[in-house]
């Protein structure tokens, strides 16, 4: 653990290391999917929605701020929600966890709403955009700067099917073993 002020950090990207945030913790990313799971479960289950897992085993530790980063897990997951509820048929929100290479994981939360208009894809990460018709528009911006932050990155892909991916990469430090 790392309080702000110490004179050595946590690796997170190229030289780069985190002074903005209280606390940096080396956790692993499956525990916080699981925490958030059991946080919306309930939710889920009151939208008539199905919520799955497909975490890897045995990903590596990677430093941050647990509570920042479920956060942006979510919000993710409060706007798949939000997607689905005029979605008739089946209702699915997929988190999925994967070692893309030695430096990076992935995140991806998958739903099977309607998907995102292509002509919005480029302002969803734009403050004060929103579609939806009570929204702020700040929950994909504010998302998108706390994994920037810890030297990620947060995207956005409709599937083939239907629905919409968001995922958001972290890096891994330098050792970290699988």
């Amino acid at each position: 653990m790392r309080h702000r002020g110490s004179s050595s950090g946590p690796w997170l990207s190229g030289q780069r290391y985190v002074t903005t945030m209280d606390v940096i913790l080396l956790f692993f990313t499956g525990h916080v999917c699981d925490e958030t799971v059991g946080l919306v479960a309930a939710d889920a289950n009151i939208k008539h929605n199905i919520l799955r897992t497909s975490l890897e085993k045995a990903l590596p530790p990677v430093y941050g701020d647990r509570i920042q980063l479920q956060q942006v897990l979510l919000n993710l997951l409060s706007n798949s929600f939000d997607a689905m509820e005029t979605t008739r048929d089946f209702r699915e929100v997929l988190i999925s966890t994967v070692r893309l290479d030695a430096a990076m994981i992935k995140v991806s939360v998958r739903d099977s709403g309607p998907g995102i208009p292509v002509q919005d894809i480029p302002r969803l990460f734009t403050r004060f955009f929103t579609s939806k018709p009570d929204g702020l528009g700040m929950g994909l911006p504010i998302s998108r700067s706390i994994i920037e932050t810890h030297g990620g990155a947060l995207m956005v892909e409709n599937n083939p099917d239907n629905g919409a991916t968001f995922s958001f990469t972290l890096p891994v430090p330098p050792g970290g073993a699988a």
